[in-house]
């Protein structure tokens, strides 16, 4: 079973810089920048490649790892990430236990704003109303169910758009959707420090606006009773503007986006 390293960056100076993220496994560097070009490295125990391309969106930058990966399983990274030392064997073990998994959610502890932020508590099959809080540091899968599935990250989301984050909402729901078994584990893979977000501005018109676009794209009939829901359970985002602000915003975006 080979394990492939997935990571999405930009304007990476050298190859060398996969040396931060504590590898053991493969990996497949994707390098937005302004050329386009292609090297890999053999460290003797593993092999790293990088595809530099002057292409923008983390959503290309995953489906362009995705096409060119060599792996039966891989794992989604981010370039804030670090991986403990034991978990090539933890992500191994965990779909060699589990033959019938074709997706895990794998805990991974998030340093952002001073605080350690937990997502995954405990083991379950998820669905998608409990599978949507996870984002996609989490995620290790089997790559050919993905590619038979025709199934890609949404470009129209996320790092390097106008539309705030969720492609990994909807790639998640749309493997759930696809018949594909997915659940989470409490092995910790990694570590993510993410203090530089690229995309939050903080709970604004702009955000409420792009998160009623993200529960259109998820939800196209019964994406009001989603805002509703987010409005409710998230008391503390709407703070500012105001739960009913926030819906009227969250509703307009959903109208723009349609469906």
């Amino acid at each position: 079973m080979k394990i492939e390293v997935l990571i999405s960056a930009m304007n990476v100076a050298d190859i060398n810089f996969y040396k931060k993220f504590n590898l053991t496994t493969d990996a497949l560097i994707i390098n937005q920048t302004d050329h386009n070009g292609y090297e890999e490295i053999d460290t003797g125990d593993f092999k790293v490649r990088m595809i530099s391309t002057d292409t923008r969106g983390l959503g290309r930058s995953r489906n362009l790892a995705l096409l060119n990966s060599k792996a039966d399983i891989v794992i989604f990274c981010d370039d804030d990430e670090v991986f403990e030392d034991d978990y090539e064997k933890k992500v191994g073990d965990a779909f060699k236990e589990n033959p019938d998994v074709d997706f895990f959610v794998f805990r991974t502890l998030i340093y952002q704003d001073g605080k350690e932020i937990v997502k995954v508590k405990e083991e379950k099959d998820l669905k998608i109303f409990n599978a949507l809080r996870y984002g996609s540091v989490h995620f290790a899968f089997r790559r050919d169910e993905i590619m038979k599935k025709n199934i890609s990250v949404s470009t129209y989301f996320g790092a390097g758009t106008d539309n705030g984050s969720g492609e990994d909402s909807i790639f998640i729901a749309d493997c759930i959707r696809s018949g594909l078994r997915v659940r989470s584990d409490l092995s910790l893979i990694a570590k993510v420090y993410n203090d530089d977000s690229s995309w939050f501005s903080g709970f604004d018109e702009k955000y409420f606006y792009d998160k009623g676009k993200l529960a259109r794209a998820l939800f196209p009939k019964s994406y009001r009773l989603y805002i509703d829901s987010f409005v409710t359970r998230h008391r503390d985002q709407t703070a500012e503007l105001g739960i009913k602000k926030a819906r009227a915003v969250m509703i307009k975006g959903a109208k723009d986006f349609g469906g």
